[in-house]
């Protein structure tokens, strides 16, 4: 580790301390007054009797305050099969909305495992040091390997089309609220979620934030055995914490939300159906491996369970269960990673701390990052290719730079746009 990076993330975690949140280079406005969404609604989407579910990107939220928006995959496990050749039913995928108009459109998807061509790792730098980005996997398809529910059957012209995902997890929060890296340093401030776009939404999203891809596909034990297994465990593991953290939610919440919408005038008995779905919130088969086991882990840490670690964390169970299922992982060293389940008494200081305070427990950042380099995003690559799990060419790891202004994911900018 090069003592410059461990300077740099100090300097930014520093800076951080006492940045001014703005968006665009201008202060952040004053937050939309929030509206709880219609349960009645919630009800009918959650029993499928809506495939799709349009919100208001920077008002609706979840009792409790949590963003609409940024609700996290769920699998539909009574139409869903994780067998050779099975289908994967999953609801809340991101697609169709307008970002600059305000809403967002969350879906329901049928998901092809057996139809996986290939698994990419995406790094987003978010500006300033080379440590700070997000992470995120992209899970490309063959065609067919993706159906889309609710389609308009009386829309003429080219028929809708998606050829990948993008699982991302974040923390989840009211809408308005700009994430800060110091409180994430404390597990109860954000919630975790893992969600669910289409590459052109989540490629679209970040673009608008002059965000670029840095994209290097993934070499897993077992070819496309080993790209199914991260699908299924990434999955999992989102589908697991979502339920957690609304079952969580509902306790508290649900009689009153039901009561205080509308919902009544226009759904029957609203009750009912939405005691059905907290009984589709408990319905989940429990994992039979506790490395899939998400109850209790579901507040975001800046450094034990951010965005790029639980990427990581993804593969890493992956490659595991791979190894045990007898698929050799050969020529690469084990992830290195720091576990999920424990956070240390000083990060959890740390989300308090002013500046002084930060440089006074930067010796054990320090001795952290050097015990687990993959505790920095910026170092996830490295780390992946030195583990042999990342595809490369000419003894150099493959890897994609995509930007809204040259090439993107699905070729050069300038013949997708009319201009």
């Amino acid at each position: 580790m090069k003592k410059g990076l461990l300077i740099g993330l100090g300097a930014a975690l520093a800076a951080l301390a006492v940045k001014r949140f703005t968006r665009n280079g201008a202060p952040v406005g004053d937050p939309v007054e929030p509206r709880v969404v219609d349960a009645g609604q919630v009800a009918d989407y959650a029993g499928m009797s809506a495939t799709t579910y349009r919100v208001n990107t920077a008002r609706d939220v979840l009792p409790g305050g949590l963003s609409a928006a940024m609700s996290p995959v769920f699998v539909v496990w009574d139409r869903s099969s994780f067998a050779p050749g099975g289908s994967i039913t999953i609801r809340n995928l991101n697609h169709g909305g307008n970002p600059v108009g305000g809403f967002t459109v969350l879906r329901t998807a049928v998901l092809h495992p057996d139809r996986v061509q290939r698994v990419e790792y995406v790094r987003v730098p978010l500006g300033g040091p080379d440590a700070i980005s997000h992470g995120q996997l992209r899970f490309v398809f063959e065609s067919g390997g993706i159906e889309m529910e609710g389609g308009d059957c009386s829309v003429a012209g080219e028929p809708e089309t998606i050829e990948d995902i993008v699982l991302s997890w974040e923390a989840w929060r009211p809408p308005g609220t700009s994430y800060s890296m110091l409180k994430g340093m404390d597990p109860t401030f954000y919630q975790l979620t893992l969600r669910a776009y289409s590459g052109v939404q989540r490629f679209i999203e970040d673009a608008l934030q002059a965000r670029d891809w840095e994209s290097y596909p993934l070499q897993l034990p077992g070819g496309r055995a080993g790209m199914i297994e991260l699908l299924k465990v990434s999955l999992t593991l989102g589908d697991g914490a979502g339920r957690y953290v609304m079952s969580e939610m509902l306790k508290y919440t649900g009689d009153a939300w039901v009561k205080a919408g509308p919902s009544g005038e226009h759904h029957g008995d609203v009750s009912e159906a939405w005691s059905v779905l907290q009984e589709r919130l408990d319905s989940a088969p429990a994992p039979s491996d506790d490395r899939l086991e998400m109850a209790g882990l579901t507040g975001y840490h800046t450094a034990i369970r951010s965005c790029a670690s639980m990427a990581l964390y993804q593969i890493d169970v992956t490659t595991s269960r791979l190894a045990e299922q007898g698929h050799a992982h050969r020529g690469g060293r084990a992830i290195d990673m720091a576990g999920i389940t424990e956070i240390p008494e000083w990060m959890n200081e740390l989300a308090g701390s002013n500046v002084a305070g930060l440089f006074l427990r930067g010796h054990h950042m320090i001795a952290f990052v050097r015990r687990y380099p993959s505790s920095v995003p910026g170092n996830i690559p490295k780390q992946l290719d030195r583990a042999g799990l990342l595809v490369r060419e000419n003894g150099k790891p493959v890897k994609s730079q995509f930007t809204i202004d040259g090439e993107t994911p699905w070729g050069p900018a300038h013949r997708l746009l009319v201009r």
